[in-house]
């Protein structure tokens, strides 16, 4: 009797406590009991929930779903179920939230009531449509440069492609996503070209070739330009149409009289230059693309309107051009006349006289200012997407993804290496009834102060702070054992007291104060990280039971 006296208090302790939103509900949908947290999440007092059901908050859109699903659970089809869905707070406005309900049953097996238990993931939902609208605005800006676009996952899945390329391999975006590369395109695997694919992604370097597709009874020769990106996801291929300009760098071949017409009347500048580089012809497009006239950049030397930073690069691909004579593509910025720079493109190849030396290089350059631009913001997109799937929203600290993977990657960096690594678990003195006290907006500044202090009371480039959820907090040490642990945590204990936040509420302190627990292990086969969480979790709990406000270490 007295082990379910006891299992009966842990039961309430439990459902009281918990911060999450817990309730019983009876087979009508009328609420039994609620917790506190529920009625702190929708706003209702528990006498306000008790006279109504959860039909009557539910948004009206995801209540249908919501009661096939609890039909289902008492025709016995399912034993409970999981959907995400909208509540009606008291003040009107809806709040998002993930429900898992099951049915307890009494003894002779017949349903008695349900269990509820509703976590607010409204900030998640919005960072989805923030990254749903990043998105968009990527697909945007894919679907206006000139150049064909697509991307494949690590497994050689097609994610995306734009419309100049749905327009090259004939099938539209919705035919090919999620289908293979080598079963859509089969014979590429049996190529050169391939092997380029497959060298990009193994070796995670960009590659750049060339694809002469023949004539057909149906289409033109053609020439197609490919430059392969690895990516974090898989893959991130451009490909354009260089037929003009290979057609033309074939006549360069002709006499001197066909090349001057193919120059005058090509949109891309061709440039003639000696063996050290200096102009001695410049086609007319030169105008359009860079402001001057031909006569104002014959004489001139090739360097001379490179942009600093890239004069280097542009030194080295010279000396390789001029030592193994092959045709190379190479991006650079060049001046305008007006002081602005551009992209420009240019393909070099040096032209032999008898004797087998060089005796001039020819290069044919266009501007690709535009497309640059859209790989600058793609990255742009790439990066902010990133940040915000490991940042929490609140604190502008990591988040606790963030967090699962740098302890993961830092727990094999100390097994290879053998060190010692550490983790703090920090919670704030009775937060509940701060928030109660100071409200929602109070204690948010609280945990953005807390989060900055925890944050630069780190002193080592590779300490990480984490917010764990709720007002947990998480720190990383590496290389640490529990002696430099405890050490932080004190400086971390001593400089959120210094804050000197009010806490009237508070039993410890007229201060915001905070507990922390602290575990350190050197991991070995017989150990894991979630062992180390576990660890520091119990001294957590024992720095609760031990009054608060203070650091225990695991022993």
């Amino acid at each position: 009797m007295q082990n379910i006296h006891h299992e009966n208090d842990l039961f309430l302790n439990a459902f009281k406590y918990a911060p999450i939103g817990i309730a019983l509900v009876d087979l009508d949908g009328k609420w039994l009991n609620v917790n506190p947290s529920l009625c702190k999440l929708l706003g209702y007092t528990e006498q306000e929930f008790e006279a109504t059901s959860f039909q009557n908050i539910t948004y009206p859109d995801d209540l249908q779903i919501d009661l096939n699903y609890l039909q289902a659970t008492l025709d016995g089809k399912i034993t409970s179920y999981q959907i995400e869905k909208r509540y009606i707070h008291k003040q009107g406005h809806t709040v998002w939230a993930l429900l898992s309900v099951s049915l307890v049953h009494n003894q002779d097996g017949t349903p008695k009531y349900f269990i509820s238990q509703i976590v607010d993931i409204s900030k998640m939902k919005l960072a989805e449509k923030e990254i749903s609208d990043l998105n968009d605005t990527n697909r945007s800006i894919l679907d206006h440069i000139s150049d064909a676009f697509y991307s494949l996952d690590a497994d050689w899945r097609f994610v995306y492609m734009n419309q100049e390329a749905e327009k090259h391999l004939g099938k539209k975006n919705e035919e090919l996503k999620g289908k293979v590369l080598w079963d859509e395109v089969p014979k590429l695997e049996m190529t050169e070209y391939g092997s380029y694919y497959r060298k990009s992604f193994e070796q995670k370097i960009k590659v750049q070739f060339e694809e002469y597709i023949p004539a057909t009874e149906e289409t033109d020769e053609k020439w197609l330009e490919t430059h392969i990106y690895p990516t974090k996801e898989g893959l991130s291929i451009y490909f354009q149409d260089v037929t003009k300009r290979k057609l033309t760098e074939e006549k360069l071949k002709g006499s001197e009289e066909w090349f001057r017409m193919l120059a005058d009347y090509s949109t891309d500048m061709i440039t003639r230059h000696t063996p050290k580089g200096k102009c001695t012809y410049v086609s007319p497009v030169c105008s359009t693309l860079l402001g001057f006239q031909p006569e104002e950049l014959i004489g001139a030397w090739g360097d001379s309107l490179l942009h600093p930073d890239d004069y280097p690069q542009i030194i080295s691909i010279y000396n390789a051009i001029m030592n193994t004579q092959q045709i190379n593509t190479f991006s650079f910025r060049i001046r305008r006349k007006d002081g602005a720079y551009i992209w420009f493109e240019s393909t070099c190849q040096t032209i032999l006289d008898k004797r087998g030396k060089v005796s001039e290089i020819i290069a044919v350059s266009r501007d690709i200012t535009e497309r640059k631009s859209s790989e600058l913001k793609m990255q742009e997109v790439n990066e902010l997407l990133m940040r915000l799937s490991m940042t929490d929203g609140l604190t502008g600290i990591a988040n606790r993804r963030c967090f699962d993977e740098t302890l993961e990657r830092e727990w094999g960096v100390a097994a290879r290496y053998g060190q010692p690594i550490s983790l703090l678990l920090c919670d704030i003195d009775f937060f509940k009834s701060y928030n109660d006290t100071y409200g929602h907006q109070g204690g948010d500044a609280c945990l953005q102060q807390v989060a900055h202090t925890i944050k630069r009371a780190l002193k080592r480039p590779n300490d990480f702070a984490a917010r764990y959820g709720g007002e947990e907090f998480s720190v990383i040490l590496t290389n640490t054992d529990k002696f430099g642990a405890h050490k932080v945590a004190e400086r971390i204990k001593q400089w959120v007291e210094e804050l000197q936040i009010p806490h009237l509420t508070s039993k410890v302190s007229d201060l915001v104060t905070i507990s922390i627990g602290t575990a350190t292990l050197i991991p070995s086969a017989q150990l894991s990280s979630s062992m180390l969480i576990e660890y520091t979790d119990k001294s957590l709990y024992m720095a609760k039971q031990g009054g608060r406000n203070r650091v225990v270490a695991y022993e």
